[in-house]
């Protein structure tokens, strides 16, 4: 009889492929883009990364790094990692990041880190391109 109970990284991979699934229509940027961010978010930490991807929002290449960034936003609400009455979107939690201690601060980044782990596997194998 299987288990019932599901390990984050359980749901965190279902959560990936599904965000990763949706965004095979967006094409080979998407998948471009979400491999080359979790060492963006290495060299310049994760709060210059999120204001990276947001200054890309009226550009060309904003609608790759906007879903990128609702991904990402969608799977923290999820698990609680922030207040979902307070920060509503992707653009709220880049000024959230202004505002949490140190503590919380590496832990959001060890959370998007390991999140894109798995984004970055199945954006890889869903779509299609370079």
């Amino acid at each position: 009889m299987a288990s019932a109970l599901r390990t984050t990284e359980q749901i965190k991979s279902e959560f990936a492929f599904n965000f990763a699934k949706n965004a095979s229509a967006l094409g080979s940027n998407y998948k471009n883009y979400v491999k080359k961010l979790p060492m963006l978010i290495k060299t310049n930490g994760l709060g210059a990364s999120f204001a990276f991807m947001f200054s890309k929002k009226y550009k060309e290449e904003g609608k790759y790094w906007n879903q990128i960034g609702s991904d990402i936003y969608n799977w923290l609400k999820n698990q609680n990692k922030f207040d979902g009455n307070k920060v509503k979107n992707f653009e709220e939690l880049v000024a959230h990041l202004n505002t949490v201690n140190s503590i919380e601060y590496r832990m959001l980044t060890a959370e998007v880190l390991s999140f894109l782990t798995w984004l970055r596997r199945f954006a890889d194998g869903l779509i299609k391109g370079e």
